[in-house]
């Protein structure tokens, strides 16, 4: 009987959590299951309602250990420092080298800050670890009332806009936005209707704005205009982490794969989710392409280990996405198709419960 091949996952998000959950049908196929990754993941649906107290902390954690010794799969609790493709082996943040026969590649996006200079301790919307520690601020600033900046207006940035705005011990809100609208994915529609909500709390909302400089106590724009807060979250456009391109795996926009998610030059290595940049056709940032990879991922893995012909990921045309706008508002669309409401934010919230509860005991 030949050995397993070793099979090491590199992050727990969404893709890698549905080959957790399946392990037993990877192993039956003959793979010999790892994985590299926190003991925990955070689930960025609920990110800006957990950050803004709306949700209960905790609301979107799942236990990555726990999963994966449900599963029977091997956890190595740290994260990828570097990866020797050609020795078919990886550096772990501990100091500990593993080797692999096929390596999967999911550790998410970050905030960008491209062109952009940004203290150390300013919050960022991704990691999500980062944004945890907004409520705190807040709250550190709340005798005299928290002026807040959000830098950027896409889905994240409106999301928290909303939530901040009726959050206890908020002054002032103000959303700086470098292009000329905000929610520029969304149906025209949908964006007027967000920008009055926005201004019905009072929420200033600011586009054309081209920041230059994001500081702890102040934000620096192109025209020098200097314009100051108490607390501000770096919410622009969401990036491939810089350890792509730092391991060789890719480049700035993330890993290059073909449609059945293998790497452009290597067969062996998969990519999925934010982390991956998909050569067919460059997808948004969102959560929906990791939860569908996932199952596409494991399809090729087991006919990859049967010989057979690989599956192509094929993204749906439109993908629903629901924002979250704080105070029971919810906003659904998809394509051309809107609406608006407390119905919105139901859906919202069914979905995620659902999704969290796949991988909970």
């Amino acid at each position: 009987m030949p050995e397993p091949s070793v099979l090491l996952l590199v992050g727990a998000g969404h893709a890698h959590l549905h080959l957790l959950a399946e392990a037993g049908s990877l192993r039956a196929a003959g793979h010999d299951v790892h994985l590299l990754a926190p003991a925990t993941f955070a689930y960025s649906g609920v990110a800006s309602a957990t950050a803004a107290g709306a949700l209960p902390p905790g609301s979107g954690t799942l236990d990555v250990a726990g999963l994966a010794g449900r599963t029977g799969v091997r956890h190595h609790v740290a994260r990828l420092v570097s990866v020797d493709l050609p020795g078919h082996r990886v550096l772990t943040s501990d100091g500990v080298w593993l080797a692999w026969d096929v390596l999967s590649v999911n550790i998410g996006s970050v905030a960008s800050a491209d062109g952009l200079v940004v203290d150390p301790d300013v919050l960022r919307v991704k990691p999500l670890e980062q944004l945890a520690a907004l409520a705190e601020r807040v709250r550190e600033a709340a005798p005299r009332g928290a002026r807040v900046t959000v830098v950027g207006g896409g889905p994240s940035g409106l999301e928290l806009a909303g939530h901040l705005s009726v959050l206890p011990g908020v002054a002032s809100v103000l959303l700086l936005e470098a292009g000329p609208v905000v929610g520029g994915a969304l149906p025209q529609g949908a964006r007027r209707r967000v920008r009055r909500l926005l201004a019905d709390r009072a929420v200033v909302v600011r586009t054309g704005v081209a920041v230059t400089e994001v500081r702890c106590g102040h934000v620096l724009t192109r025209d020098g205009e200097v314009l100051d807060h108490d607390v501000v979250v770096l919410a622009t456009g969401l990036v491939a982490p810089p350890l792509v391109a730092a391991t060789g795996l890719g480049g700035p926009q993330g890993v290059p794969v073909r449609a059945t998610l293998q790497h452009r030059d290597h067969d062996e290595v998969y990519a999925a989710g934010d982390c991956a940049d998909f050569l067919p056709g460059r997808l948004p940032r969102i959560g929906v392409h990791g939860v569908r990879q996932g199952p596409v991922l494991l399809a090729s893995l087991l006919a990859r280990s049967q010989g057979e012909a690989l599956p192509a990921y094929r993204p749906q045309r439109h993908a629903l996405q629901v924002l979250d706008l704080g105070g029971g508002a919810g906003l659904a669309a998809r394509g051309r198709w809107w609406w608006q409401g407390a119905s919105a934010l139901r859906l919202k919230r069914v979905i995620d419960r659902r999704w969290l509860a796949a991988y909970r005991p």
